[in-house]
């Protein structure tokens, strides 16, 4: 899925590819996905697109914006494959295509399931629940995420519910979903399970410092390795806490995988505090 890290990321290099070309023309759902939802029907999509210059790609949250002109937006969300290739080598196994004016493509391939919404920005705040959510959030990493903002925005100062349904529920922090909290709640040492009303002052400051520097790191280092760039390349942040590893990296301890709040959880129990 694409998170905080990864949306940073690929808005960055598209925006480096993209910003101030033309796209001559469209391929709209080569391949069908039966969960690959779209807002509008082929002919929309190609009137708001088709020979249209694209002013840039900016990231809100985990929704990839990309700013064509006449404040059209082409907006890319949740479990999304985008490759930059080649107009002559796309290929057909994509629900959406551009084709750019320096013979180069963007393609964009739903894998489990995905957004490719398009609208003014006035007709996706009005229409788009989630693209509001993410347009108005608050940057994790901005000046303007304090302590005191995080404490509210996620509840923890309700004393109501888990760390994981604070941090990763309910949008209290859009774009941080279940893959990258393993590893913030990992870096704080405090369990996905922990109650919040057994949250300590220090243990919230440890959460809040952790949110801000993992997901630096993320960005960083170019996203998580479980995820690909525009070019085909895995991220160079390695995942800490995957179902690939049984061992904690810290202590060794046997790692805890389980079913929690409608996703997995993997935690060390000897060393995240519940």
């Amino acid at each position: 899925m694409i998170e905080l890290g990864e949306a940073r990321v690929i808005a960055n290099q598209l925006s480096k590819v993209l910003k101030e070309k033309t796209i001559k023309n469209i391929i709209y759902m080569k391949t069908p996905h039966k969960f690959c939802w779209v807002n509008h029907d082929e002919k929309t999509y190609s009137s708001l697109l088709k020979n249209k210059q694209i002013e840039d790609v900016i990231a809100s949250a985990h929704y990839i914006r990309i700013i064509i002109e006449s404040d059209v937006e082409l907006v890319i969300g949740e479990d999304v494959q985008i490759s930059y290739n080649k107009a002559a080598d796309i290929g057909d196994k994509h629900q959406l295509c551009l084709l750019l004016d320096d013979n180069n493509a963007i393609t964009f391939k739903i894998k489990l399931y995905g957004f490719l919404l398009i609208g003014t920005k006035k007709e996706l705040l009005e229409t788009q629940k989630y693209y509001k959510i993410a347009y108005e959030s608050i940057d994790p990493l901005s000046d303007a995420f304090t302590y005191e903002c995080f404490v509210k925005q996620t509840g923890l100062d309700s004393n109501k519910g888990s760390v994981k349904s604070a941090l990763a529920t309910e949008q209290h922090i859009p774009g941080l979903g279940n893959g990258v909290l393993q590893d913030i709640l990992f870096n704080a040492n405090v369990s996905p399970r922990k109650k919040i009303v057994t949250l300590s002052h220090n243990e919230k400051i440890q959460l809040y410092n952790s949110i801000k520097n993992t997901i630096a790191k993320m960005i960083k280092l170019g996203g998580r390795d479980s995820m690909e760039d525009i070019y085909g390349n895995p991220g160079g942040y390695k995942t800490l806490m995957t179902t690939k590893k049984d061992k904690c990296p810290s202590c060794g301890s046997e790692l805890k995988k389980e079913a929690y709040l409608g996703g997995k959880v993997i935690y060390c129990p000897k060393c995240q505090i519940e």
